[in-house]
């Protein structure tokens, strides 16, 4: 028996349909790959961004908010720069950095990442803010915590 005459080009339309919803998938792997590496950086800076906080407090030449604030973004700044995605990150809060003894320092961190990958980028990064929101950046704010021994450190 042969082939039916009306199915010589099945294939190519068989092919077009399935590969477009592959691409897709494929895609949003991509983007969330991407999202999922911004979130790590931006809890390392939050980590960094803490302990520059601590240390500089303790420096008498940088003592406060306003010295453990600066270092804090440095410290932030440095870590960022490996992720060419992140467009931003600043410190926004920094709790217990100026009190002294047992003291729990709270740095929060965002870093503001902006999603590239095509047809898939609103979508993944809206729903890793579990918003519905569709726009193409996603804020990820993180938070770390260490405590202030309430020691001056020499250097």
């Amino acid at each position: 028996m042969g082939k039916p005459s009306g199915s010589r080009g099945a294939i190519y339309v068989e092919y077009a349909v399935a590969i477009v919803p592959l691409f897709v998938l494929f895609w949003g792997l991509l983007q969330l790959n991407g999202l999922l590496l911004a979130d790590l950086v931006v809890r390392d800076a939050a980590m960094k961004a803490v302990r520059a906080a601590v240390v500089c407090d303790s420096d008498k030449e940088t003592s406060g908010l306003s010295g453990a604030t600066q270092c804090a973004q440095e410290a932030v700044d440095d870590t960022v720069k490996a992720l060419l995605s992140l467009t931003s990150a600043e410190v926004t809060r920094i709790d217990g950095a100026s009190s002294k003894g047992n003291q729990l320092v709270t740095v929060t961190v965002v870093g503001h990442y902006t999603c590239q990958v095509p047809l898939v980028a609103s979508f993944v990064c809206g729903a890793f803010r579990g918003e519905g929101q569709t726009d193409a950046v996603a804020d990820i704010e993180r938070t770390a915590s260490l405590p202030n021994q309430g020691h001056f450190y020499n250097f």
